[in-house]
């Protein structure tokens, strides 16, 4: 199991929220697939996922909404 660098706890399979600002609105991601941290709760996605939610903001940005909320749908 991995350890988690800030406090040693230990990063388990878990789900995260992800939102960015993008000035004129907000987007929100739920669901996201991340390690968690067991103990003080930080969390980490991976490159493939990172790389999802740069494509899930991107097609979002195009629209201008002023808040969009979207579950998280692996590809």
């Amino acid at each position: 199991m991995e350890k988690c660098p800030l406090c040693g706890g230990d990063k388990k399979e878990g789900h995260t929220t992800y939102s960015v600002d993008l000035g004129f609105g907000v987007v929100v991601v739920r669901d996201v697939p991340a390690k968690v941290c067991s103990q003080c709760g930080e969390e980490w996605i991976d490159a493939q996922v990172a790389r999802q939610l740069e494509e899930i903001v991107n097609s979002t940005r195009d629209k201008h909404p002023q808040l969009e909320v979207l579950p998280f749908q692996k590809v």
